[in-house]
C-alpha cells in the first residue's frame, strides 16, 4: 500500500509581516523613482498598497517612525493623559500663540490612533449646501464618481456593517465586505429599546480584522482599546497594517522613516513638482520622481505647499486661489477612557 503524501506544514512566522529586502528601508540619497509619496497615512499608505505590484518604483517618505508595540499602547493614562504618541512639534496661531496640534507622526499616520470608523460622505455632501454661516459650493465631482473607490477602500480596510440599516446611507454598488460586529449585551439592550421607541439605530461601519464566527483564529479580540488607542495586536484596519506593510512585500516599494520633507522643487516650466528636499535625523537629503504625491494630512500638506513658495509661485504651490490652508479646520472630540 503506497503512503499517502502529507501536506506541507508551515511553521508560524516570527514576523508580523514579510521582511522588506535590503535597501527598501534605506534608499540612497539622490535616488530617482517613478512615484514618490509624502506621508504614509490614509492617503499615502493606501496609494502605496495600490501601486505595489505595478512594476513602478515607489518611495514613501514618512516624517515619523514605526510605532512601538508596547504595553502602553493600551494604557489610557499613557495614551490620553500623558500623550505618549502625540507629536512634539509646536504650532502658532495668527496671533502668535503657541499650541500643540495633536498630530501623530508614525508609519500609518493618524490611522494608528483612529477609531476605525468608515462612514461615507452622503450624496448631498457633494452638492451645494446652505449653512448658517454661508454657502458651501458644490464639488466638481459627484458622489457616483467616488462610489467605486469607497467600495474598494472598504474591502482594503476590512469594514464591517449591515447595508440598509443606516437611514441616511448613500447608494451602494455592493454590500459591506464583512458582517456587522455583534453588540455587547448592554448595547444590544439599548438598541432594542431604541427600536421599540421607533428609532433606527445602526451598526457603525468599523474597519477591524475580526472573525466572530471563528474567534479563536481571529486577529481582533474585541477588546475595549480601539478608539483612540493604537492596536497592540495589529488587528485594526490602519494604513500601516493594510497599506504599507503589504506594499513592502514588493521589492520595488521603499519606505524612508524620520524623513521630514522641507520643500517641493519644480521643473523649469514651473508647472510640475519633480523633486523634494528633506531632513532625516538632521541630515539633508534629496529625491526626485516622475510623480510626487503630497499626502501628509490636511494641515501639513497645506503647510508644505506654502513652504515651497518660489519666484514663480510667491504664495506657495497650487495656491493661485489663495485658499491653501486658509479654511482648514480640526475635528474636536472628547475621549473617555
Amino acid at each position: 500500500m503506497s503512503a499517502i503524501p502529507s501536506a506541507r506544514i508551515l511553521d508560524p512566522s516570527i514576523n508580523l509581516s514579510p521582511l522588506p529586502g535590503a535597501g527598501q528601508l534605506n534608499p540612497p540619497d539622490g535616488s530617482h523613482v517613478d512615484v514618490l509619496i509624502i506621508g504614509s497615512g490614509a492617503g499615502g499608505g493606501t496609494l502605496a498598497r495600490h501601486q505595489a505590484g505595478s512594476g513602478l518604483k515607489v518611495l514613501v517618505l514618512e516624517r515619523g517612525d514605526w510605532l512601538p508595540q508596547e504595553p502602553q499602547n493600551w494604557s489610557a493614562e499613557a495614551v490620553f493623559q500623558q500623550g505618549r504618541y502625540v507629536s512634539a512639534d509646536t504650532w502658532h496661531d495668527k496671533h502668535g500663540k503657541a499650541f500643540q496640534p495633536g498630530s501623530h507622526y508614525m508609519v500609518g499616520g493618524a490611522t494608528k490612533m483612529y477609531g476605525a470608523a468608515h462612514f461615507r460622505l452622503r450624496e448631498a455632501d457633494f452638492g451645494e449646501l446652505i449653512h448658517h454661516d454661508g454657502i458651501s459650493p458644490a464639488w466638481p465631482l459627484a458622489y457616483d464618481v467616488f462610489e467605486p473607490y469607497y467600495q474598494r477602500a472598504e474591502q482594503l480596510f476590512h469594514v464591517h456593517a449591515q447595508q440598509g440599516e443606516d437611514p441616511t446611507e448613500p447608494r451602494r454598488s455592493a454590500p459591506y465586505p464583512h458582517p456587522p460586529i455583534a453588540h455587547e449585551p448592554r448595547m444590544q439592550k439599548l438598541v432594542d429599546d431604541l427600536r421599540a421607541a421607533g428609532l433606527r439605530p445602526f451598526h457603525a461601519p468599523s474597519g477591524v480584522m475580526l472573525d466572530e464566527a471563528n474567534l479563536p483564529f481571529s486577529r481582533c479580540r474585541k477588546c475595549n482599546r480601539c478608539d483612540g488607542f493604537p492596536c497592540l495586536v495589529h488587528a485594526k484596519g490602519d494604513a500601516d497594517v493594510v497599506g504599507i506593510r503589504p506594499a513592502l512585500a514588493d521589492q520595488n516599494v521603499s519606505l524612508l522613516t524620520r524623513a521630514q520633507v522641507q520643500r517641493l522643487l519644480i521643473d523649469a516650466s514651473g508647472g510640475r513638482i519633480t523633486a523634494v528636499e528633506l531632513l532625516r535625523d538632521g541630515e539633508p537629503m534629496r529625491f526626485s520622481a516622475d510623480v510626487v504625491v503630497v499626502s501628509c494630512g490636511a494641515a501639513n500638506s497645506a503647510r508644505l505647499l506654502l513652504m515651497s513658495a518660489n519666484d514663480r509661485h510667491l504664495a506657495g504651490l497650487a495656491n493661485g486661489s489663495g485658499q491653501v490652508g486658509a479654511t482648514t479646520c480640526s475635528i474636536t472630540a472628547l475621549d473617555y477612557p
